[in-house]
């Protein structure tokens, strides 16, 4: 019996959607794709600031009662913190959580966690 691709079938699924569907396939991925980016580029500034620190995976897990595989998948862009875990690190970094706006963000003016 042959088998076909999940690429083939989802290409054969997706001709029969109508131009409403595919638009807000085309819609939800664009979002998708950028609530992803966010949790990456968050990760990142995490892990850039915890290695300012000097500070392991471990070290920051003991001083924020995060756990490490946590500290990892959220510094892998992974993860989806909550609030309260992300205070959590800020703190055991000497940092806080900043809300900035997109503007000033789009200028690279203020990083998400600072010291």
């Amino acid at each position: 019996m042959a088998t076909r691709s999940y690429d083939d079938f989802a290409a054969q699924m997706k001709a029969g959607w109508s131009p409403d569907v595919h638009d807000v396939h085309d819609k939800l991925a664009a979002q998708l794709d950028a609530e992803v980016a966010e949790r990456v580029r968050l990760g990142r500034q995490i892990a850039t600031l915890r290695r300012s620190r000097h500070l392991t995976q471990g070290k920051l897990a003991a001083l924020s009662s995060v756990r490490q595989p946590e500290i990892s998948r959220i510094e892998r862009g992974v993860g989806n913190p909550t609030a309260d875990t992300l205070t959590k690190l800020a703190a055991a970094m000497g940092a806080h959580l900043t809300v900035v706006s997109d503007e000033a963000d789009a200028f690279d003016q203020e990083p998400a966690v600072s010291a």
